[in-house]
């Protein structure tokens, strides 16, 4: 049986709140000033490939940790 402290990772949920996170910080910095909208051409891509990456990562982490035989304890 599983351990109940232990939880494993929504990764889309984890992915999508990067997401949201991403374009908050970029409409700070459209508001603040320190970028201009059309800078935003680089900026909304460079979020999404980094959230993309950062679930990819998680869900071989996962998928290899789920192959791994159970040690005995």
């Amino acid at each position: 049986m599983a351990d109940p402290r232990r939880r494993s990772t929504d990764v889309v949920s984890l992915v999508a709140g990067l997401v949201c996170c991403g374009i908050a910080l970029s409409w700070l910095l459209v508001s603040v000033g320190e970028i201009r909208l059309r800078d935003l051409g680089w900026l909304m891509p460079m979020v999404l490939i980094g959230a993309g990456l950062f679930g990819v990562l998680l869900s071989i982490r996962r998928s290899r940790r789920l192959r791994r035989p159970d040690r005995p304890r």
